[in-house]
């Protein structure tokens, strides 16, 4: 496969003006939970690559041979002759996601520290606003973010399922071309600001007063996890394996899909 705009180096000032409108209400906790889960997968995925190769290899070998010719192998050798996994194109489009994900929390944490110094009649400093060419090295500030960070060795399972499950997909989908649903970012912006997420602020304001549980119930039933899952995976995995479709994730519903 070519060269594509997952290749390309990842701003917001790239994105049309109704994407980074549409990026800007989004709230800070669907913001901060999808940071979370992405970075976790791709961390997961870094940890774990031997055994992703393996689960590959695995997968190629078990499935029908009507199919075997359709899935991604993607399974070459480094210069040492030890195996090479090349990434599937549903965790490169994570992954770009994620940077953009990123590049909006920084761009939130900048204005809020503006705000803060603004809060001093006394103090006219201000910081001024630069887009991070690095977005995987920022270091996230926000409480939210930092909350769901304390927790993260209680997700490192569900991490992993996650990296295995984007790990295979088909041929046609590891192809990024005219008839593909993402020919660009403002594709990925749009997939990831649906409904349950663009409105997750007015669905807590709705249950504002209410008792705990009532509010407890608006987070576990709003599917404001996007992880992307290839069909491929959907297909050999997912259908074998129910438990799979939301592991361990008890605190949310996960809407997994690829398309």
């Amino acid at each position: 496969m070519g060269a594509t705009f997952i290749d390309e180096p990842v701003s917001l000032l790239q994105l049309s003006e109704g994407s980074r409108t549409k990026l800007s209400t989004v709230s800070d906790y669907p913001l901060d939970y999808n940071i979370f889960l992405f970075k976790g997968i791709s961390d997961s995925r870094k940890e774990d690559e031997q055994e992703l190769i393996n689960f590959r290899k695995s997968i190629l070998d078990s499935v029908p041979e009507d199919y075997g010719n359709l899935v991604f192998g993607g399974l070459g050798k480094k210069d040492d002759g030890t195996p090479k996994l090349e990434l599937t194109t549903t965790a490169r489009l994570q992954e770009r996601l994620l940077k953009l994900l990123i590049l909006e929390r920084h761009k939130r944490d900048i204005e809020a520290l503006n705000r803060m110094l603004a809060s001093d009649p006394e103090n006219k400093k201000r910081i001024n606003y630069n887009e991070i060419k690095e977005p995987l090295k920022y270091e996230i500030k926000s409480p939210i973010y930092r909350s769901f960070e304390s927790h993260k060795a209680l997700y490192k399972n569900s991490f992993k399922k996650f990296s295995l499950l984007q790990n295979v997909e088909y041929d046609f989908e590891h192809v990024i071309d005219e008839d593909g649903d993402y020919q660009n970012d403002n594709d990925l912006v749009d997939a990831f600001c649906t409904e349950d997420i663009v409105g997750f602020n007015e669905k807590m304001k709705e249950n504002k007063g209410k008792d705990y549980d009532s509010l407890e119930d608006v987070v576990s039933n709003s599917e404001i996890g996007r992880v992307l899952i290839p069909l491929a995976a959907q297909t050999f995995i997912l259908e074998d394996d129910e438990t799979t479709e939301t592991p361990e994730l008890d605190d949310e519903k996960e809407d997994v899909k690829r398309s």
